[in-house]
C-alpha cells in the first residue's frame, strides 16, 4: 500500500516494525516477493530476543511477528505505511519508497539490527552522546564555521573514542550519535555527523 504520509526515521529504540522492514531488505525483498513466514524467520534471526517465545528463546513467536507486520501496515496508526507492497495474504516486497528508506538509513539500521542480541539505546545513553558532542570543541567549531575540523583528536573527543581507534569504532560511534540526534530532533548534530562521516571515510581512515 502506497501512502502520501511521511515515514519517520528509524527509532533510536529498537522496535519490531523497523526490524521487519530491515529484515525484508536484508533478504533481498526489494528484488523479489517473499513469503511472510520467510520474512518472520529473517527478522527472528536478526533480533531473536525481540521475537522469541517467552519460554523458548530458540523459537520465533508467530504472534509477535504477525503483530510487527500489522504495525507496518496498519492504515490508521502506522508510520511505516507504504514501505511494503502486498501480493495476496502471505507475500510481501519492499516498495520503491521502502527501498529508499532502507538505503537512506542503512548504517543506522545495520548498527541496530546487525544480528544476534539487539540492545536498545536507552534515553540516558542518547543523552550522554548528545551532551558529549555539545561540549566538544569539534562541534563548537562546526556551529561557528559550518565545517568540520581536520584534527583527528578533536573528532575522537566529540565521538568519545580514542584518536587511534579503528575505522569500525569511528563508524559505530557515528551511527549511534546519528540515531540519538535524529530521535531527539537535533538536526544540527545530524548534519555534523554527515560531514564527519564523509571526512572519516575520505581522509582520516581511508
Amino acid at each position: 500500500m502506497e501512502s502520501n504520509r511521511p515515514v519517520n526515521a528509524p527509532s533510536a529504540d529498537h522496535n519490531n516494525a523497523d526490524l521487519l522492514v530491515w529484515a525484508c531488505y536484508s533478504m533481498g525483498g526489494y528484488e523479489r516477493w517473499v513469503d511472510v513466514e520467510e520474512l518472520f524467520l529473517k527478522a527472528f534471526e536478526l533480533g531473536p530476543n525481540r521475537l522469541a517465545w517467552r519460554t523458548r528463546p530458540d523459537l520465533p513467536d508467530y504472534k509477535k511477528c504477525a503483530k510487527a507486520l500489522q504495525e507496518v501496515e496498519d492504515p490508521k496508526r502506522s508510520d511505516h505505511l507504504g514501505l511494503f507492497l502486498k501480493n495476496g495474504k502471505y507475500t510481501r516486497k519492499l516498495s520503491e519508497e521502502g527501498l529508499k528508506w532502507c538505503e537512506s538509513y542503512r548504517s543506522i539500521l545495520a548498527h541496530l539490527y546487525g544480528g544476534g542480541y539487539v540492545r536498545s539505546q536507552s534515553s540516558s545513553e542518547a543523552g550522554r552522546l548528545i551532551s558529549g558532542v555539545d561540549r566538544s570543541e569539534a562541534f563548537k567549531h562546526f556551529l561557528s564555521t559550518g565545517k568540520v575540523s581536520a584534527e583527528i583528536w578533536l573528532i575522537a573527543d566529540a565521538l568519545q573514542c580514542l584518536p587511534n581507534s579503528s575505522r569500525a569504532v569511528f563508524m559505530a560511534r557515528l551511527d549511534g550519535l546519528q540515531v540519538a540526534a535524529t530521535h531527539n530532533g537535533r538536526t544540527e548534530i545530524v548534519e555534523f555527523v554527515r560531514l564527519l562521516r564523509a571526512h572519516v571515510e575520505e581522509e582520516i581512515l581511508s
